[in-house]
């Protein structure tokens, strides 16, 4: 990979430019500026081989294999590390493999559809790669990683041969695994946080590439960290990886004709920087339309979308106009609906309500991490309820009227045996028991495909088909995905473009001064990268992991053999909804001197993460 440098184009130019200058359009400069280097004009505060901008699966790829290779590797991270991993850590876990190349090629084609992009070439590459995932994972220290079925489209031709697996022989199926154990991303994490060679920076925002503007050459990144904006260089390239535009309301707007749906996975600090960043030096988009999204109880609160949200089903779903929407158990492939024979973003209106009533709510659990009866949910508001459907409907600011005929034509149609509006053939039940219920259900995003436009090693390219050189793109953000996804193919995605690009970042660019710009000055080290807590007499700490494999660190007291308090030093929990597993765990531990205690349900991961934490501390105890 060989691009004109600056110094080439320079010299190239020279009489052209002299000849120019008496016109006053280009400036004369002496020849020893000419042979300045672009990069030993900017003011750096450290310099790195590598620059991968985001710490999630697709970002860690890439920083493991470019280390491997033998780069200084700097993974910038904008959100605190217990935030950090994006999609990755929240996400099921599972990573796209292949048990016939052949088919699987015809599998992704069919995906792709009419759509031109991504190409055939593309696509082969991407199976290839799909195809090595299994082997090395393995290589990671994955122990037991289990393949299993799911074929999001098995209609389509070469389905078959696609088998995703998950690392830690969980097939993400059961309740539990709903809304991430993390394995996959905490096998990724333990592997940066091992190799001596990256470095890691938490909350440090890339704000800006820098790029000469001669040669187009990416040559590092601004970030801002402590405060300040800092010059961060890069010798031989500068990888984004740092996701969607999920939580940026004006680029759902522009792109997805949406006001704002949340993020499913909660993942905050994807605001779609990878795309300013791009579009700033002059990178071409596409797939920017291309939304996988769920149905999920929201609560606006907390921020905190449920996954798998069960309760749909109960009765019928009615937008804000009362009518209603769709067939309840209606095929939802990651948010396609089948509108007539062809795969549609989600027709559905920015939020609905679920209808039901009492018989609806004994069927049981709206939710797996939902108490039986509904009634905390009920106290807590997430459940309307009304003794009529009018107090229902008052509550909810509907038209009651216009809801109860909605309900009638419903009472019919199981009377009559056939959904004559949406044909829908599952739990036809009447809805005609008081109390009736409602539960505000929303149409969350998962993940947004869109991003930078590259080719098969990964390069951004410009409208014009030309590569920005050194600048690559990874993961979510601009993903091979135009039309239908499979589940497994972005995180698995990710490990596919990492490995490539991470060799190819690894070799030392031959168009970039090679030579340090420091002028003898130490690499800029963030004031909390070596943060590191006092410890007393008898005291101790313990590290878990929470849900989707955030870490919780907690500091246990002990006195004599008992247990005197627990104090959690760092979690990043869903607020709110992960209080009880700390405020009703940590007195009951205390009070029976151990962690081997019943979890609360509801939160699950939470509460074994405490429980693993406490119990780390507790083996130190001499």
């Amino acid at each position: 990979m060989s691009n004109l440098s600056r110094k080439d184009f320079l010299k190239g130019t020279a009489a052209g430019a002299l000849g120019l200058a008496a016109t006053h359009l280009v400036p004369v400069m002496a020849e020893e500026e000419s042979a300045q280097a672009f990069e030993q004009t900017i003011d750096w505060a450290a310099e790195f081989d590598a620059i991968v901008i985001g710490f999630g699966g697709a970002g860690a790829s890439v920083a493991i294999t470019a280390a491997d290779n033998g780069a200084k590797v700097l993974l910038l991270e904008k959100a605190p590390e217990g935030k950090a991993g994006g999609n990755s850590a929240i996400c099921m876990q599972w990573i796209c493999n292949t048990t016939d190349k052949e088919a699987t090629v015809k599998y992704i084609k069919a995906l792709r559809g009419k759509f031109t992009t991504p190409s055939d070439e593309m696509i082969e590459r991407y199976v290839d790669g799909m195809a090595e995932n299994f082997e090395w994972i393995k290589s990671l220290g994955a122990e037991d990683p289990q393949v299993f079925n799911y074929v999001e489209f098995p209609e389509l031709e070469g389905s078959d041969s696609f088998a995703p697996f998950t690392v830690a022989g969980n097939t993400g199926m059961s309740p539990d695994a709903f809304g991430g154990d993390g394995a996959a991303y905490r096998l990724l994490k333990d592997n940066v946080m091992k190799r001596e060679n990256i470095t890691v920076w938490y909350e440090a925002g890339a704000k800006r590439l820098i790029q000469d503007g001669v040669t187009k050459i990416v040559h590092g990144v601004t970030v801002s960290v402590d405060g300040q904006d800092i010059n961060v260089r890069a010798r031989n390239a500068v990888v984004l990886a740092c996701g969607g535009f999920e939580n940026n309301p004006e680029m759902q707007q522009d792109y997805a004709d949406r006001y704002f749906w949340p993020s499913t996975g909660n993942a905050h600090f994807n605001t779609g920087d990878g795309i300013r960043m791009a579009l700033d030096v002059g990178a071409d988009l596409w797939h920017m339309s291309n939304l996988v999204t769920n149905i999920e109880f929201y609560d606006e609160e907390n921020q905190y979308a449920t996954f798998a949200f069960q309760g749909t089903g109960r009765g019928i779903m009615v937008g804000p106009d009362g009518t209603r929407v769709a067939d309840e158990y209606a095929r939802r492939c990651h948010g396609k609906f089948n509108v007539n024979g062809t795969w549609e973003n989600s027709p559905l209106p920015d939020y609905m309500y679920s209808i039901f009533d009492e018989n609806g709510r004994a069927q049981g659990r709206l939710h797996f991490t939902w108490s039986d009866d509904s009634q905390e949910e009920i106290d807590k508001g997430w459940v309307v309820k009304g003794e009529t459907m009018e107090e229902l409907c008052e509550k909810l600011g509907l038209d009651a009227a216009i809801v109860q005929a909605s309900i009638d034509k419903w009472n019919r149609f199981v009377d009559e045996g056939e959904d004559l509006a949406f044909g829908r053939t599952k739990n036809m039940v009447r809805i005609d028991t008081a109390p009736y219920y409602a539960v505000k259900i929303t149409p969350c995003m998962g993940n947004t495909q869109g991003g930078p436009r590259k080719n098969i090693d990964g390069q951004v390219l410009t409208p014009y088909g030309e590569v920005i050189p050194h600048l690559y793109t990874n993961g979510e953000l601009g993903d091979i995905w135009s039309n239908c996804y499979q589940a497994s193919c972005n995180l698995g995605g990710g490990m596919i473009f990492g490995r490539i690009i991470g060799k190819l970042i690894a070799e030392p660019a031959e168009d970039i001064y090679q030579g340090s710009v420091m002028d003898g000055k130490e690499n800029y080290v963030p004031a909390g990268a070596n943060m590191e807590y006092e410890l007393g007499e008898n005291e101790y700490i313990g590290e878990g992991q929470g849900k989707g494999g955030t870490p919780i660190k907690v500091k246990v007291t002990m006195d004599g053999d008992k247990i005197a308090r627990i104090e959690v030093l760092e979690q990043a929990e869903t607020a709110g909804i992960s209080d009880p597993a700390f405020e009703k765990l940590i007195p009951e531990m205390i009070e029976k001197n151990t962690a081997d205690i019943d979890g609360i349900s509801g939160v699950t991961l939470t509460s074994n993460g405490l429980r693993e934490a406490v119990r780390n501390a507790l083996a130190q105890v001499k």
